[in-house]
């Protein structure tokens, strides 16, 4: 009897169709993409579940990709990461905040400047923005050490490369602020 007990405890989420909830789903272009193995590992320390959603490629078709995730995996949060907004209309940041039908919505701003600060408070979403500990891809590659960081003798550590891409350090940075942010 302890044994069917036991296996009852241990499928019960299947049994009562909570296996189907996802904890947080990214929604987001290449740069967050870039980042995901340090993001996964970071939102799995914290005992949570992901989905990422990479079929949206602009903040144009975002609401319709938020809509979907959040019919198909009722996450606790969407995050949300595109490039500029402009080409899309003045409504379009604030259209995908509106798609996750009041699940929390994080929004990580692109280094170089996406102009969503603006608008991401008025739209009821947080804002994570990385550039004060990634740079913009114009910056130095190396920025000063972070508490947790193995750095270089003089106190530095290479967060871009030299084309503007994220190093193991600058996706760990990015990932720690993201999970920082969840509810």
């Amino acid at each position: 009897m302890a044994v069917l007990g036991g296996v009852v405890w241990w499928q019960w989420p299947t049994l009562d169709h909570q296996d189907k909830r996802t904890d947080v789903v990214l929604v987001t272009d290449r740069f967050l993409a870039s980042t995901e193995l340090p993001l996964t590992n970071r939102i799995h320390e914290d005992g949570r579940t992901l989905r990422w959603d990479t079929a949206a490629t602009t903040w144009c078709n975002a609401a319709d990709a938020v809509s979907a995730a959040v019919e198909q995996f009722d996450p606790a949060a969407v995050v949300l990461s595109f490039g500029d907004a402009s080409g899309c209309g003045g409504s379009a940041v604030t259209d995908a905040v509106r798609a996750a039908r009041g699940h929390s919505v994080v929004i990580v701003a692109q280094p170089g400047g996406s102009g969503l600060e603006t608008v991401t408070d008025r739209a009821g979403a947080k804002l994570v923005d990385p550039s004060p500990f990634i740079g913009d891809q114009l910056a130095a590659t190396s920025l000063p050490c972070q508490w947790w960081e193995t750095c270089t003798p003089d106190g530095t550590v290479a967060v871009r490369t030299a084309d503007g891409g994220l190093t193991a350090d600058g996706e760990d940075r990015v990932a720690r602020m993201i999970v920082a942010e969840l509810p």
